[in-house]
């Protein structure tokens, strides 16, 4: 009785053990959710038919110092929320590896399922940082995200 009893634990303990989809912790979710600005970009190029649900997230970096003789914010993290138009929707939340502002999104147009394409427009300084600090220089640069519920794969333009 006690081996049956400590057999039916053992399972519950692992059938209860939900691998995460990806590779953020909860303190990164704490400071999205606490700082961080919500951006809808479903709303973005609206002839454009889209299968999932995306969401941009940024959220300030606290570290940079390129503010003359006062703090500001010099870059931005970016998160991705996505989720499809099931009845039961599967979801999920990326980070991008660019970090700065984005300065410009756009859809472009997919043919496969629950798949996505935005092309990003980033700077790597705030427009703010880039005001306070003329010695700055700014680079922009291109990303083309391809996204679905499981995965994200950034690509340099």
């Amino acid at each position: 009785m006690k081996t049956l009893f400590f057999l039916t634990m053992i399972m519950i303990a692992s059938c209860s053990h939900i691998p995460a989809k990806n590779n953020l912790n909860i303190n990164e979710l704490k400071v999205a959710m606490s700082y961080g600005t919500m951006r809808q970009l479903n709303d973005i190029d609206p002839d454009i038919e889209k299968d999932l649900l995306v969401r941009l997230y940024q959220v300030p970096m606290m570290d940079g110092n390129c503010f003359i003789e006062t703090h500001g914010i010099c870059q931005n993290k970016y998160y991705l929320s996505v989720s499809t138009f099931d009845e039961f929707p599967e979801t999920n939340i990326f980070r991008l590896n660019m970090v700065g502002e984005v300065s410009g999104v756009h859809w472009l147009q997919e043919d496969i399922t629950d798949h996505v394409k935005i092309e990003f427009t980033f700077n790597k300084y705030t427009k703010e940082a880039l005001k306070n600090n003329s010695s700055l220089v700014n680079l922009q640069s291109k990303i083309l995200v391809e996204l679905d519920p499981n995965t994200l794969e950034e690509i340099a333009r």
